[in-house]
């Protein structure tokens, strides 16, 4: 856990502020069905200690029988006291250089790229988050160049006072309007209602969103629909694929509660491959979390 400088004011109710911090990147999965069957684990995956600090991984190219490859890459996370507010900053990146998926889904380059800053413990328990970065480098479909708008803004600015992501007004209007790209299919087939923007809840204090940081596509092959394409003799590919999970915070012995926390994970390209090939795979994939506290 990581503690703050001791030049560092510090008011309200924790007064020795601590955060546990949580960050995960890797730049490729994938498990492969047919033509072969192959589970390729998490590549460059790393995992940031809870007390913070910095690391880095290194890519090397990747091979799986013309099937699937990169050229490099890397992953880094880290975690550290923010220097600008009163909060704790956690960074995400994933970096896939060289992205060949059957010749069929192509990109010189992919970022993915998460950060939040978690306020102060009793200040506030809602992070702000940033995909600053974030983005396609000659994305191809066939061999056609994707033209992508971008909705890296979705979350917009930190709900105020305090507010959650998943009942922010300006967030449900992106919501909805990344549904509506939906709506013009008469009968949704399965593949893209499993992938359609939504915003659920178990009724047991856990609460999921699920939308993307794709608004469209311009310049692609078969049948686009948002951030999701579906692609004759492929499969669908599934741009931008961002979830973000609440959790209720636990209740202690003393009658208080925990904070609640926020999860957020993102996958720059999922694809569901039925016909050349069979199988999923998952490139560019990071993840953010965080707890604070106090040790008092």
């Amino acid at each position: 856990m990581s503690a703050l400088p001791n030049d560092l004011p510090v008011v309200g109710a924790a007064k020795n502020p601590i955060h546990k911090y949580h960050a995960a990147a890797d730049v490729l999965y994938a498990d492969i069905e047919q033509p072969i069957q192959e589970k390729v684990s998490p590549q460059a995956r790393i995992v940031l200690p809870k007390d913070g600090h910095y690391q880095y991984r290194h890519a090397d190219p990747f091979h799986l029988e013309g099937i699937l490859s990169y050229k490099g890459g890397y992953t880094q996370v880290a975690g550290h006291p923010s220097t600008k507010s009163r909060g704790f900053t956690t960074l995400s990146t994933s970096v896939v250089e060289g992205l060949n998926l059957f010749h069929v889904v192509t990109a010189d380059r992919i970022v993915a790229q998460i950060s939040t800053t978690h306020p102060y413990y009793d200040e506030g328990q809602v992070p702000t988050v940033t995909f600053l970065g974030t983005r396609f480098d000659n994305l191809r479909i066939d061999g056609r160049e994707i033209k992508i708008d971008y909705d890296l803004e979705i979350l917009g600015p930190r709900p105020n006072p305090d507010g959650s992501y998943l009942d922010d007004s300006g967030v449900q209007q992106g919501i909805s309007r990344q549904q509506s790209q939906f709506l013009t299919i008469p009968s949704l087939p399965d593949w893209a209602a499993q992938e359609r923007p939504s915003i659920l809840s178990n009724g047991n204090g856990h609460r999921e969103m699920r939308c993307s940081l794709v608004s469209g596509v311009k310049g692609c092959p078969g049948s686009p629909f948002g951030h999701v394409i579906h692609l004759p003799h492929f499969g669908t590919i599934v741009l931008g694929d961002l979830t973000v999970t609440q959790t209720k915070g636990k209740t202690r012995d003393d009658g208080t509660r925990q904070n609640d926390t926020y999860h957020f994970k993102l996958t720059m390209i999922k694809t569901i491959m039925g016909c050349l090939g069979k199988g999923t795979s998952g490139a560019g994939n990071n993840e953010t979390n965080g707890q604070g506290g106090d040790d008092h």
